[in-house]
């Protein structure tokens, strides 16, 4: 057992004896094998010709070079896209389509305070109109309106001087008003005129026809709606011009559209086509629009100029 152990230990230290050996000739082996490759890439570039390896570099740095223009790009077209989302014509849509939901809260607004009146209107939000009730508002072939016309004229005048001006930027904003976008205000608010599909020859007034009524019914409802209330001559909008206009389409624009000529000749159409209605016309920050569509122009021309 004693002689079994002896022989162990000189095996042991016969191992220690060879280890640095072992190493030293996996060292030397690693150095050849650096050199063989080394002489390896000498021997090839010798074996090149000089010009096509010269050729060769070039077309390299060529490909670099156009690799190198090609990431710059990128990067300048990916600034790009980042600064339609965040501040160029992303943020200027959302600013249009705000312009939308103010006045689509405008007409609202209007409708609600004369339901309460008892005038039932119609709102076309898509349009950005207030159609007033049909019935009995004008006479055929009359510019002024009926008393119930001037009734229902007259209140519409009372609910535009207590809405409007919550939608002004230089008016003080009465307490009741709901928060005001800072994007954009109500720019005019004008009184349209209609008329029926009857011809209309004159009856005196100095009225030739349909034209010519539509636009004295306009001034009939506008001359009403500022006689109605001391605040509505008074309205402004931004650049301090009259809030209030008219304007008159004879039977251009008949809600009967789509009927035939039997049709629209009926009672109860030609007195849907003679009407007045009211359209709120939006603007946005002149300023900003302006700032975005200048800096939007400057980021095209840099594009295109590294695209040359």
């Amino acid at each position: 057992m004693f002689s079994a152990r002896v022989h162990r230990i000189e095996e042991e230290e016969k191992k220690d004896v060879f280890a640095p050996v072992a190493d030293l000739m996996v060292g030397v082996v690693f150095i050849f094998i650096i050199m063989v490759l080394a002489l390896s890439l000498v021997m090839m570039e010798d074996a090149v010709p000089r010009p096509l390896y010269d050729q060769t570099a070039k077309e390299l740095a060529q490909v670099t070079a156009q690799r190198d223009a090609l990431q710059k790009r990128a990067e300048q077209l990916t600034d790009f896209v980042t600064y339609l989302r965040t501040q160029g014509v992303i943020p200027l849509l959302d600013r249009l389509a705000e312009a939308d939901a103010t006045r689509s809260k405008i007409l609202q607004m209007l409708k609600e305070r004369l339901a309460a009146q008892g005038v039932q209107v119609e709102a076309d939000f898509r349009s950005g109109v207030l159609r007033l009730p049909t019935g009995n508002l004008f006479l055929s072939g009359e510019a002024e309106p009926t008393p119930h016309g001037r009734e229902v004229i007259r209140l519409l005048g009372a609910a535009l001087a207590d809405t409007v001006p919550c939608f002004l930027p230089r008016a003080a904003a009465p307490p009741a008003c709901p928060p005001q976008s800072q994007g954009s205000v109500l720019n005019a608010v004008y009184i349209e005129g209609h008329t029926d599909a009857a011809p209309f020859h004159g009856a005196g007034e100095g009225l030739r026809d349909n034209w010519d009524l539509s636009a004295a019914r306009a001034i009939a409802a506008f001359r009403i709606v500022r006689e109605s209330d001391p605040r509505a001559p008074q309205l402004k909008n931004a650049d301090g011009k009259s809030l209030l206009g008219v304007s008159g389409y004879a039977d251009t624009r008949p809600v009967t559209e789509g009927l035939s000529d039997k049709e629209r000749a009926d009672k109860a159409a030609m007195e849907a086509d003679r009407r007045i209605e009211v359209r709120l016309i939006m603007a946005v920050n002149r300023e900003q629009v302006e700032k975005t569509l200048r800096e939007l122009n400057q980021r095209l021309e840099t594009l295109d100029a590294v695209g040359r």
